[in-house]
């Protein structure tokens, strides 16, 4: 079922809590073939459905039913109460054979000479299909009704929509959320921090961060596979981005530890923050065991480690969360790790030899 709501009636008994989508139309629900789309006021039958088994070459596509129009100046209305206090986004897919001009509306009943207030207007002249969307940042009074209309340019042609979204958003805003936890570090060393930004808004942004230097230092940043403190993301899209930083070689450890990690976008109208919990690590404190039998190299690393041993065994690398990431029996006194797909930061040897087990710290850089 693609209609999500057809009256919003139920914003008028309490405070309005249905955040994000109110209208979702994607003509799949209840619909005949040359009938006029349910839910919609269409008396004069000047739009009607439409049934193609195939994709229509775009990503918003969600499933085979359409309207389309049915005469030169096409109308049909559905019942949609707009708050003045909220801002919208009206999007929708549009394709002709001919060259028609679309509105959307808003009024008080469902006829044209009800309907007040023009939301949109564009000429649809496209063989293709084209994404048609309008930011309404002012609701006059009496907006109850939505309106669809378009009005052919010339001769006989048809005007072809589906997936009408009508969204309750700012025009510029975001969100943030940590994707990597509390985590681990020793002083000196380097960790990665991954976290996700979503543009819920309506217009593309440019978002540049700036992470806190209290505890950390050396920063760099990739995201959409480019490198840098600024990043762009289009409305509705989710950005993960990855942020490395070396927790500064001076703080104690035990220490309680941090990197607040700020986001702005050039009208400084909206920011988001995420922040990452690090505690430093105490490298007298590993327990290392019979240490003058081991030799592990090189230690940092960027692409393998080799452990050498007397009776050796086993050995596991073990990441700041405990879990085993690899792990590798011995035939000989030495072996060889490889550290090439593991991400960069701190990570445990787990030695095991006939003597017993010992844990070696190693860095991958």
């Amino acid at each position: 079922m693609k209609r999500l709501t057809l009256t919003l009636l139920v914003c008028l008994m309490s405070t309005f809590s249905i955040a994000g989508n109110l209208l979702n139309e994607g003509f799949e629900y209840a619909n005949h073939d040359l009938e006029k789309p349910v839910g919609w006021n269409c008396d004069d039958n000047s739009w009607l459905c439409g049934y193609l088994e195939k994709d229509h070459k775009r990503m918003s596509h969600s499933g085979n039913w359409y309207a389309f129009s049915n005469a030169q100046d096409s109308w049909m209305y559905m019942p949609l109460y707009l708050i003045e206090s909220m801002r919208y986004r009206f999007t929708l897919w549009a394709i002709t054979d001919g060259s028609f001009q679309f509105e959307i509306w808003a009024g008080t009943a469902p006829n044209p000479d009800d309907m007040h207030t023009q939301f949109l207007s564009t000429t649809v002249e496209s063989g293709e299909y084209e994404r048609i969307s309008a930011y309404v940042e002012t609701i006059p009074n009496g907006c109850q009704y939505v309106g669809i209309r378009a009005f052919a340019n010339n001769g006989d042609s048809y005007l072809t929509i589906d997936d009408i979204e009508v969204d309750m958003v700012e025009q510029y805003t975001f969100e943030a959320e940590p994707v990597t936890g509390d985590t681990a570090m020793y002083p000196g060393s380097e960790g990665s921090f991954r976290f996700l930004v979503h543009n819920v808004g309506y217009d593309e942004l440019d978002i540049t961060m700036h992470p806190s230097n209290e505890y950390f230092t050396n920063f760099s940043c990739i995201a959409n596979g480019m490198t840098g403190m600024t990043f762009h993301a289009d409305p509705d899209e989710v950005v993960e981005v990855t942020m490395t930083a070396t927790l500064r070689p001076e703080i104690e450890p035990g220490a309680v530890s941090w990197l607040d990690i700020q986001m702005t976008i050039p009208c400084n109208c909206n920011t988001a923050m995420v922040t990452f919990w690090v505690t430093p690590l105490d490298l007298t404190g590993v327990s290392e065991g019979n240490e003058q039998n081991i030799n592990v190299f090189p230690n940092p690393t960027s692409d393998f480690v080799t452990v050498e041993a007397e009776g050796l065994k086993e050995v596991e690398v073990v990441d700041l969360m405990g879990r085993v990431v690899n792990r590798v029996f011995a035939i000989s006194n030495s072996l060889r790790l490889g550290f090439e797909s593991l991400s960069n930061g701190l990570y445990y040897l787990s030695v095991r030899t006939e003597d017993g087990i010992t844990i070696r710290p190693i860095v991958k850089k």
